[in-house]
């Protein structure tokens, strides 16, 4: 499944490796994508990402 997310507090790759390790907690095969530009995240697994990204310390939007 497929779940797309903004974070607009996510502005570096520490950022990007938190929120990587918080959805492998989640997922261990998720993949994720991440762009700091836009600050979307995209992640293909199953799991309660946005939950799992907010515990982390991060705000979360869901797009889709």
């Amino acid at each position: 499944m497929t779940q797309i997310f903004t974070i607009p507090d996510m502005d570096c790759g520490g950022c990007v490796r938190a929120i990587t390790d918080a959805v492998h907690k989640q997922d261990a095969a998720a993949t994720l994508e991440a762009d700091l530009a836009t600050k979307r995240v995209q992640i293909n697994g199953t799991g309660d990402f946005a939950a799992a990204i907010e515990s982390a310390g991060f705000t979360v939007n869901i797009v889709q």
